[in-house]
This record gives structure tokens, sequence and C-alpha cells, in this order.
């Protein structure tokens, strides 16, 4: 009994230092993020997994452009629960349309226990971003607005 309460506590231990350091690299890259009026910035809201229902806030900085296709590195940090939190960047490939808005379509391997290869694809218009996600596991929305 008694060791089965120090595994406990020490797991415990384990899987708190690990969570919040998962946001280290997130929230520096928050602070530092560029504010324009286009696709780079900070953006703020939530996702929605149309599959089981769950949610959680979502934020992300999208970083300046990184070539002249259209390239620009997405790095997402979600919490599910309140309590739960991870980050992740992927490539997003952006397209400025007519009415002055973007698209943008891009690709994200995660271990296969979270989904495997998660395909992304949405529109940035003014201060709103929308975007769809679909993976073998689940498909959903991210919904944000931007943040100056």
């Amino acid at each position: 009994m008694k060791h089965a309460l120090i595994f406990r506590v020490v797991l415990g231990l384990i899987l708190s230092s690990c969570l919040s350091s998962c946001g280290v690299a997130f929230r520096s890259a928050w602070r530092k993020a560029p504010v324009t009026s286009q696709v780079e910035g900070r953006w703020q809201g939530t996702w929605l997994s149309d599959a089981n229902g769950h949610q959680g806030e979502l934020r992300c900085v999208v970083s300046e452009l990184k070539d002249l296709q259209g390239d620009h590195e997405f790095f997402y940090h979600a919490t599910w629960k309140k309590i739960l939190s991870g980050s992740y960047k992927a490539v997003h490939r952006t397209k400025k349309q007519q009415d002055g808005s973007y698209r943008f379509t891009g690709e994200h391997k995660m271990p296969d226990w979270a989904g495997g290869l998660y395909h992304y694809e949405g529109t940035i218009k003014g201060d709103d971003f929308k975007a769809n996600y679909k993976c073998a596991m689940d498909h959903g929305t991210y919904t944000m607005k931007r943040v100056r």
C-alpha cells in the first residue's frame, strides 16, 4: 500500500513537470509575435471536435512568411478539460484571395495514439480565423480572433 502511494506521488510530480514545461516555448513565441493586419501574429479562441464534442481553449502564433510559396509556421497551443495542454507546430501554405482574405492548407504528423496525420484548411479574413481539421480519429473546427 505504501509503495502504491509513493508511485502515485512520483508519477504525479513527473506528469506535472512535463505538462507545465510544454508551454514554455509557446509562451516565449507568444510574447515575441509580430502584430500585423495580415496572417502573422497572435490568435486566440477555441477548438471543437465534431466527432466527440470535446473542446478547449486554443491559441496560435503565426510566423512571418517563410518563403515565396506562402508558407508560414503556425504554432498552436491547445487545452483540454482546463488541466491538460499541449503545443505543436505545423507549416501551412497561405494564398491571398481577391477579397483580401487568406486561404490556408497544411498537414502535421502527430503520434498515432493522437490521431496520426492531421489535415488543415481554413481562412483568415481581417481579425477572424476559421479552420477545419481532420485526422483518422477526429475532425472539428478552430475559431479564433486576432490578439493585438
